[in-house]
C-alpha cells in the first residue's frame, strides 16, 4: 500500500508540469543587438582584437568581450530597465582610445510564457557615435530588434 502511494505521487508529479512551463528557448528571450564591422570602403572587416564594454546603469561598466580575435561582428545585450538608451564602449587595444556609441530606442515588453516571463523588444533604434576613435561612424540597417537574425548597425573603423 505504501509503494502504491509513492508511485501515485511520482506519477502525479510527472504529469503536473506542462512542457510550455518548463523550458524557455532562445527566441523567447530578449534579443541582443547585432553590430557588424566595416572599413572605409564599406567592406566587412575582421578586427585583430576587440574589447566591448556596456553601461547597464551600475557603478562600473560590464565587459561583454575581452580580447576577442578576428571578430567581424558582435552581439550586445541591451538594457532592460526603463532607460531610453544603452551606451556601448568599443576599443581595439587594452590600453588605447575607445569609442562610445549610444543606441536609443523605445522598449516594448511582451509576455512570453510562465517559464520565460516577459521579453523586451526594441523599436525605433538610432545609433550615434559620441567618441570617434577607433569607430568613425555608425550606419543603421534595421531599426527594430525582435530577434537576433539581422544586423542592426554597421560600425565603420
Amino acid at each position: 500500500m505504501k509503494n502504491i502511494i509513492w508511485i501515485f505521487g511520482f506519477l502525479l508529479l510527472l504529469t503536473s508540469c506542462g512542457s510550455d512551463d518548463d523550458i524557455c528557448l532562445g527566441e523567447e528571450s530578449t534579443p541582443r543587438l547585432k553590430l557588424q564591422f566595416r572599413n572605409a570602403n564599406n567592406q566587412t572587416v575582421a578586427l585583430d582584437t576587440l574589447y566591448v564594454d556596456v553601461d547597464y546603469g551600475k557603478d562600473s561598466l560590464k565587459q561583454i568581450i575581452t580580447a576577442a580575435v578576428r571578430q567581424d561582428s558582435v552581439m550586445v545585450p541591451m538594457r532592460i530597465d526603463n532607460s531610453p538608451y544603452t551606451d556601448i564602449y568599443i576599443k581595439q587595444r587594452l590600453v588605447g582610445p575607445r569609442s562610445k556609441i549610444r543606441i536609443t530606442y523605445d522598449q516594448k515588453a511582451i509576455y512570453v510564457s510562465p517559464a520565460c516571463g516577459f521579453k523586451v523588444n526594441y523599436e525605433n533604434l538610432k545609433g550615434e557615435v559620441l567618441e570617434r576613435d577607433p569607430v568613425q561612424s555608425i550606419q543603421s540597417n534595421i531599426t527594430t530588434l525582435t530577434d537576433e537574425n539581422s544586423i542592426n548597425f554597421y560600425l565603420r573603423f
